[in-house]
């Protein structure tokens, strides 16, 4: 800060209240070191504050500037002053070694005590720490880690204090006179002139805390920061007026720059006066009238031009914006009606859609209901009909009520009515219940329509149109019930949570598509809108951070069949958000199906004739041997039925082996699959 770091004292190196004989010796010492082209080692210029340049010519300058007693007044309010001897030359000590905190601490502790809460509170100013009150006020100012209100603080305790004539004394001549008031608007007018060269961020929190503070100065100095930013924001308001009158179609950029032009003077003057001052309000009602008539002013010249901006919405954000800033009732009560005019307005197309498809639907059912009542009336007094001589020509009746309407003309309208743009601007509006309607009546006119190509035509149109989205999907994630894998012994009901980024504060109607591995939605024909699976309404605001559709399933039972499934989100027909996922047994199902089957075999195994046929082939051949046969010897015979017994003996051992060998296989495989089962996690 400048009025420190090249404080007249300091440049000297003297404390504030040096006698002109210590001031003069000092002038003389510091101009011999510095013609040597020395630094002096002990003096009160402590240089662990910041750098600054000395030569002869700055010294004289300085000097200069502690001949009379206001500049000597001046340039102590902003260094350092040995009020306490006892206390404040042990400061001065710590300074000297460039230990500004031990220093610090030192006035701290005289000025502020701390209760068993922790909580700081101001001592009283007294002959004993007043000093300190001024010497950490100078330090809170100029050390990094300082705190401006307790600097601002400090000074004005100090300031207000019946000890402050002490101070003066010891600075200037006991002639000199002076009063609270005029010490305290010279150090506020010297910090504010500091803070507007160097920290222009520190102003409103300046203001601020002298907004909170009672001192005898406060009216006269906040007096002209109350004046200047109600004079430039009256300024403004003319220009913004001027640019509207001017031209009405540049009413939105005036009334524009008009709210980024007075948004920091607003501030100001609402730090320093409080929102509910008249003076505050007064300007602020000035600021959103003028902000409203250029909202009016282009939205009639839009109007009448019949632009094809969405000069609707431009004008809502202007009037919006007024609403924020009005304070008087009348004020208020203008920007209101003119906010329930746009609402209007902003839906009118909308409007203008359902009241048609309204009125056709209205027309055909009417006509449907007298042409149905006809006939009742000739089946109830025909007589040729109730003798059965002639019956109804229902398909001629159908006929004649999809006939009654004029086709060809609800399509003519429905071109001019339904365009491309009305269509945008149907689906960029909020009102999601009569948006829901729109569509039912379109579909319902594309049922009953004998010319249907057009309204088809445009509900695809409609469909493909982006909603205009209050929020960023940033992740997704499929969830299932207990957070547990997605098998299905575990699934009741699958729902799925988006991490979103929000940037309006909305309602929305989420529109969910539950596809099952073979294509098809799945969906009940009780609970789920018309081809969609579910709807989820949601209230988004700014700290929305996640939200959780809800799950599809059932409570009793997994509703979902193995392999791959996916949901698809739709807001407005349109599709946003799509995921994939996929549903399996679970392992431990998996390995008891296996242990089924291989029990199973094992039953199988036991029950198993192996080499059956072998044997079978060889009993037959042994049935063969033992028969009669010519010209064969009894030995002959017998050797050939020994043989074939060992044969069949032969078969028999090398089926039991087979199946010894098999069983001890399987049961192998069963107990290798209880011990997996065991081990098995899902």
């Amino acid at each position: 800060m400048n009025h420190i770091l090249n404080n007249p004292y300091r440049v000297i190196g003297i404390l504030a209240g040096t006698s002109l004989k210590e001031q003069t010796k000092q002038i003389n010492k510091l101009k011999m070191y510095l013609d040597a082209e020395q630094e002096p080692e002990d003096d009160f210029s402590f240089p662990a504050l910041g750098n600054f340049y000395r030569n002869i010519e700055s010294v004289d300058a300085a000097a200069s500037k502690l001949n009379l007693d206001n500049d000597k007044i001046n340039a102590a309010l902003f260094w350092f002053w040995n009020g306490n001897p006892i206390t404040d030359e042990v400061a001065f000590e710590a300074l000297k070694s460039g230990d500004i905190e031990a220093a610090y601490e030192i006035w701290d502790e005289l000025i502020t005590k701390t209760d068993e809460e922790g909580n700081r509170f101001w001592k009283p100013v007294t002959e004993r720490n007043y000093s300190a009150f001024h010497n950490c006020s100078v330090m809170n100012i100029i050390r990094r880690s300082g705190n401006l209100h307790n600097a601002v603080v400090a000074t004005l305790y100090f300031l207000e204090s019946d000890l402050v004539h002490k101070f003066v004394l010891s600075v200037a001549d006991e002639t000199h006179k002076t009063n609270k008031k005029e010490l305290q608007l010279i150090f506020l007018n010297q910090l504010h002139s500091d803070l507007a060269a160097y920290k222009k961020s520190s102003l409103p929190k300046f203001l601020e805390i002298l907004n909170k503070q009672e001192f005898v100065a406060k009216q006269d100095f906040m007096k002209g920061f109350i004046q200047k930013p109600i004079e430039q924001i009256e300024q403004k308001i003319e220009t913004a007026k001027n640019k509207r009158k001017a031209s009405k179609a540049n009413g939105a950029l005036a009334g524009q720059e008009l709210i980024t032009d007075t948004v920091s003077d607003l501030t100001q003057l609402k730090s320093i006066v409080g929102a509910t001052d008249l003076k505050y309000t007064s300007v602020s009602d000035k600021v959103a009238n003028e902000i409203l008539q250029c909202s009016i002013d282009y939205f009639n010249d839009s109007q009448e031009k019949d632009n094809s901006s969405d000069y609707v919405e431009v004008a809502m954000k202007l009037a919006r914006q007024a609403e924020k800033l009005a304070a008087g009732k009348l004020t208020k009560d203008r920007i209101n009606d003119s906010i329930e005019t746009l609402e209007k307005m902003k839906d009118k197309e909308l409007s203008q859609g359902l009241h048609f498809l309204q009125s056709v639907k209205k027309a055909y059912e009417t006509n449907e209901r007298e042409i149905r009542a006809e006939v009742k009336r000739m089946m109830d007094t025909d007589i040729q009909i109730i003798l059965g001589h002639r019956v109804i020509n229902w398909s001629a009746v159908e006929d004649n009520i999809k006939n009654s309407i004029n086709w060809e003309e609800v399509n003519k309208l429905l071109i001019s009515i339904l365009s491309d743009n009305n269509l945008k601007k149907i689906k960029e509006s909020d009102k999601n219940e009569p948006k829901k309607e729109f569509l039912e009546l379109a579909n319902w006119l594309k049922e009953k329509s004998k010319r249907a190509s057009l309204i088809t035509t445009i509900i695809d149109k409609y469909k493909k149109i982006p909603p205009q989205l209050p929020f960023k999907i940033i992740a997704s994630a499929v969830t299932n019930t207990g957070n547990k894998p997605l098998y299905t012994k575990f699934i009741r009901y699958i729902g799925l949570n988006l991490t979103i980024d929000v940037t309006a504060s909305k309602t929305i109607d989420f529109y969910v598509k539950y596809f099952k591995p073979n294509g098809n939605i799945d969906r009940s024909l009780k609970s789920s809108p018309t081809g969609y699976t579910l709807l989820d309404t949601k209230n988004l605001t700014i700290q929305t951070r996640s939200i959780s559709l809800k799950g599809w399933g059932n409570s009793d039972e997994c509703t979902y069949d193995t392999g791959k499934h996916r949901i698809e989100v739709y807001i407005d027909e349109y599709l946003i958000h799509s995921i994939e996922f996929n549903i399996d047994i679970a392992p431990s199902e998996k390995l008891e199906n296996e242990l089924k089957k291989a029990v199973s075999k094992l039953t199988e195994i036991k029950h198993a004739e192996f080499f059956k046929s072998e044997l079978d082939r060889a009993r037959i051949d042994l049935t063969e041997i033992q028969k009669f046969q010519w010209f064969r010897s009894s030995s002959t015979k017998q050797t050939q039925i020994l043989e074939q017994e060992q044969k069949i003996s032969y078969i028999q051992q090398k089926a039991e082996t087979e199946k010894k060998q098999q069983l001890e296989k399987q049961n192998k495989v069963i107990e290798k699959l209880k011990s997996d089962l065991q081990k098995a996690e899902y």
